[in-house]
């Protein structure tokens, strides 16, 4: 409705609504797809931070480490590195093993690579534990939207 009346008001030709309505959809929906992807962001990096200043990062060790990737055969694939990380809690000294996804795009392959190069197999990584066993990886990448708790 909106672009009707605005596509009325600037040209003064009716025909031209019948070309914003469907213009001003693909715009809306491109501009919710990058608010969208950049609210996660945004919301992973301040669960972080609020993590971090509620404690510091227990020392964990990446137990194993795989990179799989995933072909799509309608548009672009992904690559998944999967770290296993294992912790031991200072507090009652149990041991806790869990794993997270960290997903790529197929154009961000070296990325992924990168990734699992600097997280292999018993490299030390940090660990903020959270309420509900649930955990995040101190790493600025965010996990796979299947893995974020």
């Amino acid at each position: 409705m909106a672009a009707a009346v605005l596509a009325r008001s600037l040209t003064g030709d009716p025909a031209a609504v019948d070309t914003a309505i469907p213009l001003v959809g693909i715009g809306g929906a491109a501009a919710a797809v990058i608010g969208w992807t950049r609210l996660l962001h945004l919301a992973h990096h301040r669960h972080l931070r609020r993590l971090r200043r509620s404690g510091p990062a227990l020392e964990g060790r990446v137990v194993a480490a795989r990179t799989s990737f995933a072909k799509n055969p309608r548009g672009p694939g992904h690559w998944t590195v999967r770290l296993k990380v294992a912790w031991t809690e200072p507090s009652n000294g149990r041991t806790h093993e869990a794993s997270k996804a960290f997903r790529f795009s197929e154009r961000n392959g070296e990325g992924a690579r990168d990734f699992q190069r600097r997280h292999r197999a018993e490299s030390a990584i940090g660990v903020l534990p959270g309420r509900r066993r649930g955990f995040l990886l101190d790493v600025p990448e965010l996990p796979a939207w299947w893995d974020r708790r």
